[in-house]
């Protein structure tokens, strides 16, 4: 019993204390609600407000995605075969064109020239002998054949008269006879043919073999051109100024007609393009004001210098590819870099901008604002209008509803407004945003 006793007292204390407190509060409740109760007057909540203001159109930025390319692009190859012998350039440098790239191994080659050289020497000489014609000594040689064998004529002549008159006295027979004739006719055609040769020297040579000889000579003129261009094939070349992009041959490698190798890639990086697929109103839009659309890299600005667009559609993505040559000497972009594109376009359509602060979603997709309205007893009162948002930016919507033009439309703190209640207004501490740069003029917004 003595332990039961001081945990009695204890409760009885707190018990005390707990009934003293609830006391307290109710005093001071009451005390709250009687000052409450000393006025009549409605709390009034001060709101910031703007003018609506419509407008029959407004412009509402679109952006598209695009690939930055070299604007030429090669893969390159030796024309001609054999081994390699040097490579000049590697992955990542900077070539200019017409520069060395790498070489094939020309000795064959340099062999089979220096043969047909050889064969063209001997063939010119003798076409400046056929047309110098015969000398001299050969001509003075001919002409003592010809004397010659006039003599020697002239006395088979005459031992064939003697050996006939010999041959009417029975002298000879008849087959010495006919050996002295025979004699004589072989003399006068070895004359025949010794005039003629002296005839042919004292002419010259003729044109026909002239013109046989220069066309052996230009037959080898042209197997040396094809032979220099053989060996040009053998150095590869840089055919514009770029980038080697990727390389793929070494020293001692095989290039074969069998199996061609691309030895290079290179990449004119100087001049770089943007490719980007646009619907076909937006292209017609762009190529006739390409001021109209900004493009840009990593946040950055890019300026472009020529706009042009194929004339064909996409069959896949069912837009047409607009080609944004970049300007000369843009840095911090690279073939495969992405870039966005921003193009303005024209809606028309009636309504006014608003912020977004402003708005308060409602239902059915709809949207509400808060327009203040002179209350019935005097003062202001908000009134809630549904809206639908057409287009929305950063920080403002552009919509249309059943708020009237010239409407003071709550900018601000909607989420403490109920429809009916009793506000004051009071000018906005900042506008809101007017349209981005490049918008056409007449853009409507809240006004203040």
């Amino acid at each position: 019993m003595r332990k039961i006793l001081p945990t009695l007292v204890g409760l009885a204390a707190l018990c005390a204390i707990g009934l003293g407190l609830n006391h307290l509060i109710d005093q001071r409740a009451q005390v709250a609600m009687e000052r409450l109760g000393e006025t009549d007057e409605p709390r009034v909540l001060p709101v910031e407000v703007a003018t609506l203001s419509y407008q029959s159109s407004f412009t509402s930025p679109r952006q598209f995605t695009g690939t930055v390319s070299a604007r030429r692009r090669a893969e390159l190859s030796f024309e001609g075969t054999g081994r390699v012998k040097a490579v000049l350039v590697d992955d990542g440098d900077e070539v200019l064109a017409g520069a060395t790239l790498a070489q094939l191994d020309v000795q064959q080659l340099g062999a089979r020239r220096a043969e047909i050289e050889a064969r063209r020497v001997r063939l010119e000489a003798q076409l400046e002998e056929l047309v110098a014609g015969p000398r001299e000594e050969v001509i003075d040689a001919a002409e003592a054949n010809v004397d010659a064998l006039t003599e020697e004529l002239k006395l088979a002549a005459r031992l064939l008269e003697r050996r006939v008159e010999i041959a009417k006295r029975g002298s000879i027979s008849a087959e010495q006879l006919d050996t002295a004739r025979a004699e004589v006719k072989t003399i006068e055609a070895r004359l025949a043919g010794a005039r003629a040769n002296l005839e042919e020297l004292n002419q010259g040579t003729r044109k026909e073999s002239i013109a046989a000889q220069r066309g052996s000579l230009g037959e080898l003129d042209a197997a040396l051109t094809a032979m220099d261009v053989q060996i040009g094939n053998m150095t590869l070349v840089a055919p514009f100024s770029g980038t080697v992009e990727a390389r793929y041959l070494d020293e001692g490698a095989v290039v074969s007609q069998q199996m061609p190798r691309t030895a290079f890639v290179l990449s004119e990086t100087a001049a770089l393009e943007a490719r980007i697929g646009l619907p076909g109103a937006l292209v017609e839009a762009l190529c006739g004001d390409p001021s109209s659309a900004k493009l840009t890299f990593d946040g950055r600005p890019i300026e472009v210098a020529r706009t042009r667009a194929l004339p064909v559609v996409d069959s896949g993505t069912r837009t047409i590819t607009v080609v944004l040559s970049l300007a000369e000497g843009t840095l911090g972009v690279r073939p495969g870099d992405l870039v966005r594109l921003e193009v303005s376009v024209e809606r028309p359509e009636r309504g006014a901008w608003l912020p977004i602060a402003a708005l308060s979603e409602s239902q059915r997709g709809l949207w509400s604002a808060f327009s203040v309205e002179e209350a019935d007893g005097g003062g202001s009162v908000v009134r809630r209008a549904e809206l639908e948002v057409l287009h929305v930016e950063s920080d403002r919507a552009f919509v249309r509803g059943t708020l009237e033009p010239g409407a003071a439309v709550v900018i601000s703190g909607t989420h403490r407004l109920t429809p009916g209640q009793a506000v004051s207004r009071i000018a906005a501490v900042a506008p809101p945003e007017g349209p981005p740069d490049g918008e056409a003029p007449g853009t409507a917004r809240a006004q203040h």
